[in-house]
């Protein structure tokens, strides 16, 4: 029997726009800051069940919990951090303390 040639598929372009709030919320930005170049990526809670500490608070972090996570890109002295020391930080904290 021959295959329809129509699709059952909705067509993208038919949809309504989604909010992509949400997804900016995850992106990756980079900030100048007295002590290098950070760079800081906003978390949405997931349910993975970690627990970070904060370095500015010295407070647990619940990955279930909105958060901040950062990392120096260059410090003083030209040295690159990297990725490698990343922190997950309060939200407050991070605005605070940077």
């Amino acid at each position: 029997m021959p295959r329809s040639t129509s699709s059952r598929r909705r067509n993208k372009w038919h949809q309504e726009p989604r909010d992509i709030s949400d997804s900016l919320g995850g992106l990756r930005t980079n900030r100048d800051l007295p002590d290098g170049q950070w760079s800081v990526q906003n978390v949405a809670g997931n349910s993975s069940g970690k627990i970070y500490v904060c370095p500015g608070c010295g407070q647990d972090v619940p990955a279930a919990t909105p958060h901040v996570v950062a990392w120096r890109e260059t410090a003083a002295f030209g040295i690159e951090v990297g990725v490698g020391s990343r922190r997950h930080w309060h939200s407050r904290c991070f605005q605070k303390f940077r």
